[in-house]
């Protein structure tokens, strides 16, 4: 694994443990429509459609995407959910500033 990988999987657990982020496609993508979000993760191995309605919602709103190089079991896993999480929306990511999570969005794109 690659170091940016692990980088992006420690900022990944930071912003789920101290910040307010809410699971799913569809909640997410409700929450980017209505402005409600600073920055979404999505996982690689989602589905096509998922990853590109995420991505054009949140490029609508100027919107940071952070893409999970993995799938959507391996993202539930780093968070600690038994179960597959394709999109992580994030309302405050706590202690984690903007700019680490811009300077990560742009380079996974």
């Amino acid at each position: 694994m690659s170091q940016e990988a692990v980088a992006v999987d420690t900022l990944i657990k930071n912003i789920v443990k101290g910040g307010k982020t809410v699971m799913g496609y569809r909640r997410s993508v409700r929450l980017l429509k209505t402005g409600g979000l600073k920055a979404v993760i999505v996982a690689e191995g989602s589905p096509n459609t998922i990853v590109s309605d995420v991505k054009y919602y949140a490029r609508l709103g100027s919107v940071p995407v952070i893409i999970y190089k993995g799938s959507s079991m391996d993202l539930g896993a780093l968070i600690g959910r038994p179960h597959p999480v394709s999109v992580i929306g994030i309302i405050d990511p706590g202690n984690i500033s903007m700019e680490v999570i811009d300077s990560v969005a742009e380079k996974n794109l």
